[in-house]
């Protein structure tokens, strides 16, 4: 009789995007990445970006930096890069874990990460999160290789849903996560686009 064991995928459901690709992907409960298509807007809770030191080599290692300064923390290691992690939300795209996470160090994945902290952060501090639409990466050059940037836009600003509240303890429907929910699946923002 042979050994059974239940494949299951490890740690907190999670978003990529592969340069080489071109291509986003999410984690699954059988450990398969299956393809994401940007047919909604994402709710990015940008203002609490964490950033910090990853290795991805030989498995994930996230140092984040108290109060995202780097100075907080030595670098483990040289294959220790500056990396951040990020909470995306939809019910829509990501409907058996509405809320992931995208965690990168790549060159064009912090580039649009900077991007869009700095225009999401006239809107910070206001209990909000923005909805943003996701465009088709754009190749550059970023150092001595080609990369891809994730290209997005803003279409408005809504109450951050419970889902990504850090204390929230329950997931029991709220006006603040109904409205969450509403504006991620609401296709109409591709006719204000």
């Amino acid at each position: 009789m042979s050994l059974n064991f239940l494949n299951m995928g490890s740690g907190s459901p999670f978003i990529r995007f592969s340069v080489e690709d071109n291509e986003w992907t999410r984690s699954s409960v059988d450990g398969e990445l299956l393809p994401i298509e940007w047919t909604s807007p994402v709710i990015i809770d940008i203002e609490k970006i964490q950033q910090g030191w990853l290795k991805l080599a030989g498995g994930r290692d996230w140092k984040p930096w108290p109060d995202n300064d780097p100075t907080s923390v030595e670098r483990p290691s040289m294959e220790h890069k500056q990396g951040f992690a990020v909470k995306f939300f939809s019910t829509k795209l990501f409907d058996d874990e509405p809320v992931r996470e995208l965690s990168s160090s790549g060159a064009g994945m912090i580039e649009f990460i900077k991007a869009l902290y700095k225009a999401a952060e006239p809107g910070f501090g206001e209990g909000k999160v923005p909805v943003v639409k996701m465009l088709p990466a754009v190749k550059v050059r970023i150092g001595k290789g080609p990369s891809k940037i994730p290209q997005f836009e803003i279409v408005k600003w809504i109450n951050v849903p419970d889902e990504l509240l850090e204390d929230s303890s329950s997931k029991t429907e709220t006006p603040a996560a109904t409205e969450a929910a509403a504006a991620a699946d609401d296709d109409s923002f591709d006719d204000e686009i």
